[in-house]
């Protein structure tokens, strides 16, 4: 054949494109349609479970520009994470077509999440002219809800709560366009269509556009409304005044917890707070998260900080993420106190009937809307730490992703069992695995009632649904008052492998970093059920996703009172004194003037002491930081978990900004290693010694910090001097202090480790689900994996 003919004429070819990824509900579909069509590429895009399957006919250069900018091409939302290419006889389609979806496959891809209101959509919503002016539902294929309204896969329409509400023709004819921003978006609708909202008050109702200027108006009167959102409800009320905030705390019953903050807009915030780089990108990502900035000096003359965020120097700051989110605030201060719509002690509310029922007694009026809700969902919550964005909390926006996981070598060559982690009894969160994916669901609270236990049963049936999952491993924590752990074991008999706490943590910071190998885990938490059946909490551990050993831990310390003194810190920070003065008179002379509030318990709390009342003791970073907090005078009494550790920290947050090596930050307090055992008496004695020199409190909570993270590098090192292992992970809730973590980061890295650290899962109990799930996986495959043969037929 002429050379010229064959350059000039190329021969088709056709191929199928396994398309895996962050791929459906983000208008991955008619992004691919527009593509082929821009490339004269012909074949179709289709649905299959998690993933998309498309087959693409054209010339050489065609399909490879095809794939090519498939891969490259893609914004935000969209995440292309693999995609496998296998040839295909020719087929000559004259069309490239969006086919229907089908229910089939493995279901191993990404999952929709829900997004934020985009650029876009905001503008129709302010334009008069715009058939979406002020209509509180308006979305397209680049944000609205996604996982909150999904009910099975792959997402369809039919598939979620939308279901109710037929297309009119005019947004027909904007879902079949292949080149409107809302072509195959499954969430649209509008006001001749779509959802409607109502406002309701003891002595009144409105639906439609007169129900947002009632609620408009309730807001500015200092009102509290119970506003229904993308997952559930909120109490919103406007910030900028303070008996408004006041009542809210009264009838929620949260004293002192912090509220958070909806900004109008981006402009407004940085008017407010110090933003940085990465602290802007998190507010104004499609998951828009909550964001814990610190405010501006003048700040305080438009918000009432002290009241939104009481002893805290950082305050959790969002944006709108909701068309209805931008309408109200639009017409207010600019500036709302919005938190969870439940009563305290009850999980998130999500439906109507049970927001009529159960809020009324805390909100003025109800703001209501007629699309329901599949699985509720909070907001999600993190933080920058050395130019990097953490969650602390994970769910809306970030949920549900898929997380690849490491397995056993011999697992890569089998199949395996799905798997099931239940989760802590606080922050809870579970987490499912299939085909070596997990998926870790939203945050689901702390486990304290039968009502929380349904909620979390009904979270992980759905998500079974929806991943197409029936766990035969079941992993728990072991604690045995935990009522999460023995409620997952009960119905059908599954594998079951007891995980403990602080082995979860580890695993979790090693899944996350894609790591196998054993590693030198340092945890610190409030409390977890150790391997002797003690309380442990401050623990530098060596192993792998199947074992693990104690290297170091914080010398117990005794907890006069139980589960009384985390909620009383002062009765922590007596025991502290009188372990490390070792004398009586001196103990009652510091006690008396820290905390002579309390003298009236004192003998009770001696009785306990010397040992003629039983009382604990725990190996545990929160209640040590718990205990000095006191000492200092910061936090007496705690109104909410990790209360006074947190303000603790906080007064060391403004030295996490500062430049500088360790060496020009202080020094640190002594300690003793006392039969592998860090012991804090020495520590202890020596800030009391910096308290009757009236050293700043901040100079000596900035020397407690860096004492901390040099106990923590002296167990790394002694660890790795005894291992030989250089890979560190940092995992548990103290590790959402800012300082402490940068600092005791610097030091590991100085001294040559390698440092691992939670970034999109939580740091705290909402990480140990995943941790539980990976370490039964690897139990049970240690078990019944011989040699590359899958041993399936254990008797049970």
């Amino acid at each position: 054949m002429d050379s010229r003919y064959r350059e000039g004429i190329q021969e088709r070819t056709r191929v199928q494109l396994d398309v895996k990824g962050t791929v459906q509900g983000v208008g991955f579909r008619p992004f691919v349609y527009r593509l082929a069509e821009r490339l004269g590429v012909s074949g179709f895009v289709r649905n299959i479970m998690g993933e998309v399957i498309v087959e693409a006919e054209g010339t050489n250069d065609q399909i490879k520009a095809f794939v090519y900018q498939l891969r490259h091409d893609p914004t935000p939302p969209i995440r292309v994470n693999h995609i496998r290419v296998t040839r295909l006889p020719i087929s000559h389609d004259a069309y490239f077509t969006i086919e229907a979806s089908k229910e089939d496959g493995a279901g191993e891809g990404g999952f929709p999440t829900d997004l934020a209101t985009c650029m876009e959509c905001m503008q129709d919503i302010h334009n008069p002219h715009s058939k979406y002016y002020r209509y509180p539902f308006t979305s397209c294929t680049s944000c609205g809800p996604r996982y909150s309204v999904l009910r099975k896969i792959p997402y369809d329409r039919e598939h979620t709560t939308f279901k109710s509400f037929p297309l009119c023709e005019s947004c027909r004819s904007e879902y079949i366009d292949p080149f409107d921003r809302r072509f195959h978006a499954q969430t649209l609708t509008c006001p001749h269509c779509g959802p409607a909202i109502e406002y309701r008050s003891s002595v009144r109702s409105f639906v439609s556009s007169e129900a947002l200027l009632a609620s408009s108006e309730a807001l500015r009167e200092g009102r509290i409304l119970a506003v229904k959102g993308i997952g559930g409800f909120h109490f919103i009320c406007d910030a900028t005044q303070e008996q408004a905030i006041h009542n809210l705390r009264i009838r929620k019953r949260r004293p002192r917890k912090p509220f958070a903050l909806m900004a109008r807009d981006l402009n407004d915030v940085e008017n407010l707070f110090v933003v940085t780089a990465a602290e802007r990108q998190a507010l104004t990502g499609p998951e828009a998260p909550i964001v814990l900035l610190k405010p501006k000096e003048h700040a305080k003359q438009l918000l009432p900080l002290l009241a939104i965020a009481p002893g805290l120097i950082r305050i959790g700051v969002f944006l709108p993420y909701t068309p209805l989110h931008h309408i109200l605030i639009s017409e207010g201060s600019g500036w709302f106190v919005a938190t969870s719509g439940n009563a305290s002690g009850h999980p998130m509310t999500y439906r109507n009937d049970d927001a009529l029922s159960g809020l009324r007694g805390i909100a003025d009026g109800l703001l209501l809307h007629s699309r329901d809700i599949a699985v509720p969902i909070d907001d999600s919550v993190g933080h920058v730490v050395d130019q990097e964005f953490r969650l602390i909390r994970s769910a809306r926006g970030y949920v549900p992703v898929p997380l690849r996981i490491p397995l056993p070598p011999a697992l890569y060559a089998h199949g395996h069992p799905d798997v099931i982690g239940i989760g802590a009894e606080m922050k809870n969160t579970c987490c499912l695995i299939k085909n070596g994916v997990a998926y870790v669901s939203q945050h689901l609270g702390d486990m304290d009632t039968n009502e929380d236990l349904v909620f979390h049963r009904q979270v992980r049936d759905h998500m079974m649904q929806l991943f197409d999952i029936s766990p035969e491993i079941i992993a728990y924590d072991p604690h045995p008052n935990y009522a999460i752990s023995q409620e997952g074991l009960t119905g059908k008999p599954i594998d079951q492998y007891p995980v403990l706490h602080h082995h979860a943590h580890m695993a979790a910071c090693m899944v996350e970093n894609e790591l196998d190998n054993p590693v030198i885990g340092c945890i610190l938490d409030g409390s977890g059920y150790g391997a002797d059946g003690s309380v442990w909490g401050f623990e530098v551990l060596t192993g792998d996703f199947n074992n693990f050993r104690r290297i170091r831990s914080l010398h117990p310390l005794l907890l006069p009172g139980g589960e009384a003194a985390i909620r009383n810190p002062w009765m922590i920070g007596i025991s502290l004194i009188d372990a490390a003065t070792h004398d009586r008179h001196t103990t009652l002379r510091y006690i008396t003037k820290r905390f002579p509030q309390y003298s009236k318990h004192f003998p009770i709390l001696f009785a306990q002491l010397t040992g003629k009342l039983p009382s604990p003791r725990v190996s545990s970073a929160g209640r040590l930081f718990d205990g000095v907090s006191a000492i200092l005078g910061i936090c007496m009494e705690s109104t909410y978990e990790g209360e006074a550790a947190l303000q603790l920290s906080e007064l060391a947050d403004p030295f996490a900004e500062q430049p500088g090596d360790d060496e020009d930050r202080g020094d640190v307090y002594p300690f003793e290693i006392v039969e592998e055992r860090w012991d804090v008496t020495p520590t202890i004695r020596s800030l009391l010694i910096d308290l009757d020199n009236r050293l700043p409190t901040s100079l000596i909570v900035l020397k407690f910090h860096r004492t901390v993270a040099a106990m923590v590098t002296e167990g790394v090192r002694a660890a790795s001097n005894e291992t030989g292992i250089r890979q560190v992970v940092l995992s548990g809730g103290v590790w959402n202090n800012r300082y402490l973590l940068s600092d005791a980061k610097r030091r590991l890295l100085r001294e040559g480790f390698t440092v691992y650290t939670h970034r999109t899962m939580p740091s705290g109990d909402g990480g140990i689900s995943l941790g539980q799930a990976v370490c039964g996986l690897w139990r049970w495959a240690k078990e019944h994996v011989l040699i590359g043969t899958c041993d399936s037929d254990r008797s049970r």
